[in-house]
């Protein structure tokens, strides 16, 4: 896996904005997760030589930004909150259900490839409690054990084609995880 000419062209041209490289390193970080549905250590490297940071300052960034991921996912990717006011409200009960619905831990992908839950800090949806967040992007309000589980039944019977970029990978962790 590594980036291709033009891409790590485009990602110079975004770091010339900034008066230091390092400035960049964010939106480097998340252009390789969109590419990879995740941050390869290949990738790391590549963008080490491009920002000036080392790879274990990029680490330390991806580790403290939860958004950005160091392992693959399922084709849809499940946060739910159990910060303060999700936990008071029933999250503990949402992430059972999940965890139990997809078949594994908490971080791995499920055996179908369709979905990855993870428990996250604050999602900023207090109001909606508890809540959760697809794809860093669909958020989730009022969630209980069964919509939880509704929902993950419906990515489950999502076909590998809607989401093909990443399937391949998808199946390659799976054929690891055995």
């Amino acid at each position: 896996m590594s980036l291709t000419e033009h891409e790590i062209e485009h990602l110079r041209e975004h770091i010339a904005h900034y008066p230091e490289k390092r400035a960049g390193a964010i939106y480097c970080l998340y252009y390789v997760q969109d590419k990879y549905g995740y941050i390869p250590r290949a990738s790391l490297d590549e963008v080490s030589e491009l920002t000036d940071l080392s790879p274990t300052q990029l680490d330390e960034l991806i580790t403290f930004y939860t958004l950005l991921r160091r392992r693959p996912v399922g084709r849809r990717l499940i946060r739910i909150c159990d910060s303060i006011s999700c936990y008071t409200r029933g999250s503990e009960q949402v992430l059972a259900a999940a965890k139990e619905a997809v078949g594994v831990e908490f971080g791995q992908i499920s055996r179908d490839g369709a979905v990855t839950v993870l428990p996250s800090i604050c999602l900023g949806l207090c109001d909606r409690a508890p809540a959760g967040l697809v794809d860093d992007s669909e958020d989730l309000g009022e969630l209980t054990p069964e919509k939880i589980r509704d929902l993950i039944c419906s990515y489950a019977a999502e076909t590998l084609d809607s989401k093909a970029a990443g399937g391949q990978q998808i199946l390659a962790v799976l054929k690891d995880q055995q």
